[in-house]
């Protein structure tokens, strides 16, 4: 697993939405993560935050959807159909696997299902 440090994250988030261009009003991001990528992108692009599940003011332009990363894409295409209406634009900051986690997260034994028990939980890249 590699972390990925502050400074590393803005400049990826920063990339991301420099190569896209995107043309939108207003931005969101499911759970704690996407809130996060959420509100970096939403102070980049100055637009609104709009916290996941509330109301998005269409009138303002198309919505981003954003998490920090994105392992199957289930949790992203529920929040593409969820905010069909807005014309949403979805990205991801990194795509799993490999696993990363963020400098805010506490070190702990977490791991997905389908990953083993060999190896050191973290590593710093």
């Amino acid at each position: 697993m590699r972390i990925i440090s502050e400074s590393e994250f803005a400049a990826r988030i920063r990339a991301l939405l420099a190569d896209t261009r995107p043309n939108v009003g207003s931005v969101t991001g499911p759970g704690r993560s996407g809130a996060i990528a959420a509100v970096y992108a939403s102070h980049i692009l100055g637009v609104p935050f709009i916290p996941y599940g509330s109301k998005v003011p269409t009138h303002l332009g198309s919505l981003l959807i954003i998490d920090t990363a994105m392992e199957s894409g289930a949790t992203l295409r529920k929040a593409e159909r969820r905010y069909a209406e807005a014309s949403p634009v979805v990205l991801a900051c990194y795509e799993e696997p490999p696993r990363v986690a963020f400098w805010y997260e506490a070190r702990k034994p977490q791991r997905y299902r389908h990953e083993n028990d060999n190896g050191p939980m973290w590593e710093v890249a």
